[in-house]
């Protein structure tokens, strides 16, 4: 599923875990969309105004944080799955999304 699907079956909220078919030892957390963290997308079905995806990216294994702040690439490919948070991530869901301006 594209990372639009799984905001809109996640409650049209971001802070949810992806995976992608073709990631290897990575996962990532959705920390907004468009610019949002709650809320409808902009556009429509099913690029949504090629809105973009912020996500910060972590080591399956170990919890290591790859990255903070990117863009995800090609956030439309259907190639994604929402996951369960990772057990070693320990911090309350508010306090590790980054501000949205």
């Amino acid at each position: 599923m594209s990372i639009y699907t799984l905001y809109i079956q996640n409650g049209n909220c971001a802070g949810f875990w992806i995976q992608h078919r073709t990631w290897q030892n990575k996962c990532a957390r959705v920390l907004s969309i468009a610019g949002q963290r709650r809320g409808e997308l902009p556009g429509h079905a099913p690029n949504h105004a090629d809105s973009a995806v912020l996500v910060s990216f972590f080591d399956i294994r170990s919890g290591r944080a790859i990255g903070a702040g990117h863009t995800a690439d090609q956030p439309a490919d259907k190639g994604f799955v929402m996951i369960a948070q990772p057990p070693w991530h320990r911090q309350p869901m508010d306090q590790d999304l980054s501000p949205v301006a």
